[in-house]
């Protein structure tokens, strides 16, 4: 490859897209810092993060390869995803609050926090890797990792076959609106009625 004074201009450098994501990063950042602390809170959010994603990009390609993707699941995968992240922040409240956070070797500890986002990046983690073996991706996945998943994979089977009756249409049976059945037209005389193996006409002949 040939280098040249141009490459190094900064007008080539200094791009609208290069621009527009680093201010959406500086924000993210910002963002990230303030909620959940700075040092080994923002790694443990920014894996916490990568997980969680990587876990949606598996889901939907599991989903939309064995057709049981709807818009019912992806507004509840929002409501779980925003439940993951509000989780460690309470959890870097209660250290706020209670005073747990303390500095070793320079570095800032919490307890509640790092406690309760290393669950959730474990639980993630697990997820993420059932929902890539179910999209198709087991071959990149060793088998000793696929065996601690398989119970998560067999539920999120389970999860699956169920959304699928539910879009075919198949999941609920309605009952039928007919409570009795229609009633045919007599084309045949009705006998007379008899009372004691006697009809009514004989009987009034007889009372003659």
């Amino acid at each position: 490859m040939r280098f040249t004074t141009e490459f190094y201009e900064l007008r080539n450098l200094a791009t609208p897209a290069l621009g527009i994501a680093g201010v959406v990063g500086g924000v993210i950042s910002g963002v990230i810092s303030a909620l959940y602390g700075e040092s080994i809170n923002m790694y443990v959010a920014l894996l916490l993060i990568a997980v969680v994603a990587l876990d949606w990009l598996g889901a939907i390609g599991a989903a939309l390869k064995d057709g049981s993707y709807s818009s019912d699941y992806g507004i509840k995968g929002v409501f779980r995803t925003t439940i993951i992240f509000m989780l460690p922040l309470i959890g870097r409240l209660i250290d706020v609050i209670s005073g747990i956070p303390i500095v070793v070797a320079g570095v800032e500890i919490s307890g509640f926090y790092l406690f309760i986002s290393a669950g959730l990046i474990y639980h993630s983690w697990m997820s993420m890797t059932a929902n890539f073996a179910r999209a198709g991706y087991e071959k990149w996945i060793p088998n000793k990792m696929l065996k601690q998943v398989g119970s998560e994979i067999n539920a999120k089977i389970t999860r699956s076959e169920g959304r699928k009756e539910a879009i075919n249409g198949g999941g609920i049976e309605l009952p039928s609106l007919e409570l009795n059945p229609p009633v045919l037209p007599i084309n045949e005389p009705v006998p007379p009625l008899e009372v004691n193996n006697i009809t009514k006409e004989e009987k009034a002949d007889s009372s003659h």
